[in-house]
């Protein structure tokens, strides 16, 4: 007898949603779900959805919607980091960022960062497979950016995070962690003494996240975890 299990779908008309073969496999062939049965869904959007299972076909299934719930209370946190060179690292932090609700992953170009592309179906499908298995109803948007556009990124509260020397304005519990918020996240070998004096000329504040130096994946994933408390 199945569960409770969130199914994702941004195929909705009306009072239906149609699912994919992937969502037919999982859902069907190996949960056993069968016609008539309620069923659980998110749009990725904020949206949570009740629906009831009407036609299932090799193809995928549709469900009826029957109620719809916004959260109107999701993190409104953008995080641009540096983009990490190991695929395992950047993955799991796609999957750490989705499971917290984080709105925007910008993974971005710097000068010290090695690799210029990321394989975006695949970080997709890892966000996608994080948003059902937490329930959550919030998938990142996930792009690839310069440092000069996600200098341009409108925010109320924009921070920097790097290991360089400097006055350490705000702290990781700081009020200014809360509501709409971009925080920028060195690579591995930090952001350069000209990107930092860029940022700072854009408007962005140092952010403080203790005495020990941290990983790129792991000082987001404390940036994210520190927000979500704070929200």
């Amino acid at each position: 007898m199945p569960g409770h299990f969130t199914f994702y779908t941004r195929q909705l008309e009306g009072n239906l949603a149609f699912f994919d073969e992937q969502e037919a496999r999982h859902a069907i062939t190996a949960l056993r779900y069968t016609a008539g049965q309620a069923i659980h869904f998110t749009d990725g959007f904020g949206n949570r959805y009740t629906g009831n299972i009407e036609k299932i076909s090799k193809n995928g299934f549709t469900a009826a919607v029957v109620s719809v719930q916004s959260d109107e209370n999701l993190p409104e946190l953008q995080l641009a980091v540096g983009l990490l060179k190991h695929a395992d690292r950047l993955e799991w932090m796609v999957e750490k960022c989705t499971e917290l609700g984080v709105k925007k992953l910008w993974l971005m170009q710097t000068t010290n960062a090695i690799k210029n592309r990321i394989n975006e179906e695949r970080l997709q499908r890892i966000a996608v497979s994080a948003l059902k298995q937490s329930h959550g109803c919030r998938l990142p948007h996930i792009r690839l950016i310069s440092f000069n556009e996600v200098l341009n990124q409108p925010a109320e509260s924009r921070l920097i995070c790097h290991c360089q020397s400097g006055d350490e304005l705000l702290s990781a519990s700081s009020a200014d962690l809360k509501g709409d918020c971009l925080v920028l996240i060195g690579p591995e070998g930090d952001f350069t003494a000209q990107e930092i004096e860029r940022a700072h000329a854009a408007g962005f504040r140092n952010l403080s996240l203790g005495s020990a130096v941290l990983r790129t994946e792991t000082a987001a994933m404390a940036v994210a975890a520190a927000y979500v408390v704070h929200h």
